[in-house]
């Protein structure tokens, strides 16, 4: 008989003793670069993948690595773009490329069947791409009109400059695209950082799937047809973090409707003991619908659609911000309401259903970021760039079982200060 169910009454929390990973099985392409599977899933698609360990934190010029990686496909030595592109659609699959700050990924999914002449398109696109000057002008041309839309959004503006102020301006994670930057790259630069940073000893393979038993032989017969330089390791040029002095900074933009905020500072990473801590306290403060910014801000004060708090990852750096836009007649009303949550967020422990309901969030959350063999990827991914591995989670795991009201004071009194945070409005 059907059971109507409870909508007042919220459910148990079930606690997660343990998760089952797709532990990956480990092995090497005839290139020689390291490949990690993980098999699963029931239909015959087949995600792969191939993570360069270089991005905009290497480059010699402003937007090479971005342009090098999604100009790939523009041409190699033996086909144009038009037909490397109707060769992806006509198997029905897309090239997925992202361009971040400490990594390139390049990868496509698609149905097993179809994956032979895929690779064989995708390492001609790795190993021989020729960056045709006219394509490079035309995507420097739509880059420079999408800038210069995105100059005149608040939100856009906030979170470049915030990180300026983060980490400097000369610092890779704190340079400031400028519009003449478009104008200064040339092929030449392409060439040279897909030489220096592209190749096989830079590169890690993740396949994830259901893919075919003898997948590595498929892959080997594929790679071994294209020549790929193997260059000796770089040594990456460490920069100093140069956060600026000014607590309070402002962009002023009186044509603009809207202002958006940014506050936050530097921040320990993954790699530091208290970061699990510190990421269910970021939680409790902004990281979900139910946060108490948003209960504030949002929901009792009208203040804003969203606003959200968020820990940046990156590898040589974190930074944790507190981002929203806000109407500008109200803003520093705002402003004035995260600085009450910060405060109270450390000093006033949170009521038991409080913690409830967060720790529902966050188990909820954990279990879907393994749900199926492409998620799961995902999180080795992780784990191995950052040089961690299974026990990361587990130990994560252990936190949300444990932890208390009173940690999360503790650990806001130690990290997240409201004076300690750096300022930002722009509108």
């Amino acid at each position: 008989m059907y059971q109507k169910p409870d909508r007042i009454q919220a459910p148990d929390l079930k606690t997660i003793e343990s998760v089952n990973y797709i532990v990956p099985e480990k092995n090497t392409l005839i290139n020689g670069i390291p490949v990690f599977m993980q098999k699963g899933g029931s239909q015959d698609i087949i995600k792969f993948e191939i993570v360069f360990k270089s991005g905009s934190y290497q480059q010699q010029k402003t937007l090479q690595a971005f342009a090098t990686a999604n100009l790939l496909s523009s041409g190699t030595v033996s086909k144009r773009s038009e037909e490397i592109n109707q060769l992806w659609d006509f198997f029905g699959a897309t090239l997925q490329v992202d361009a971040q700050k400490d990594i390139i990924s390049v990868g496509f999914v698609s149905l097993a069947k179809h994956l032979e002449p895929l690779l064989n398109i995708f390492f001609e696109i790795l190993t021989m791409p020729v960056f045709p000057d006219d394509e490079l002008e035309i995507f420097l041309k739509n880059r420079k009109q999408k800038f210069l839309v995105n100059k005149r959004k608040v939100q856009y503006l906030a979170r470049v400059h915030f990180a300026e102020l983060l980490f400097g301006p000369d610092h890779p994670y704190g340079k400031v695209l400028q519009e003449n930057d478009f104008d200064n790259l040339e092929r030449v630069d392409l060439v040279a950082y897909h030489e220096e940073y592209l190749h096989s000893g830079n590169a890690v393979c993740f396949i994830a799937g259901n893919y075919p038993e003898n997948i590595i032989e498929q892959v080997n017969k594929i790679a071994e047809k294209f020549t790929w330089k193997k260059v000796p390791p770089k040594v990456v040029k460490s920069f100093s973090l140069q956060s600026t002095k000014t607590s309070e900074n402002k962009i002023v933009k009186d044509q603009a409707l809207q202002s958006a905020i940014r506050i936050g500072k530097p921040i320990i990473n993954r790699n530091h003991p208290d970061f699990h801590l510190l990421s269910v306290t970021n939680t409790l403060l902004g990281g979900y619908f139910g946060s108490r910014l948003m209960r504030n801000i949002r929901q009792d004060k009208g203040f804003t659609y969203g606003i959200n708090s968020a820990i940046v990852n990156l590898l040589r750096g974190a930074y944790f911000f507190i981002g929203s836009q806000i109407g500008k007649h109200v803003k520093e009303q705002a402003v004035e309401e995260v600085y009450k949550e910060l405060k109270i967020l450390r000093m006033q422990p949170a009521a038991d259903s409080e913690i409830l309901m967060l720790k529902n969030y966050l188990t909820g959350s954990f279990l879907r970021s393994f749900d199926g063999p492409f998620m799961q990827n995902e999180r080795l991914k992780e784990i191995l760039l950052f040089n961690q591995d299974y026990s990361w989670f587990d130990s994560y795991l252990e936190i949300l079982k444990k932890f208390n009201a009173e940690d999360i004071c503790r650990t806001a009194e130690k990290y997240l200060r409201e004076d300690s945070m750096i300022e930002l409005t722009v509108g």
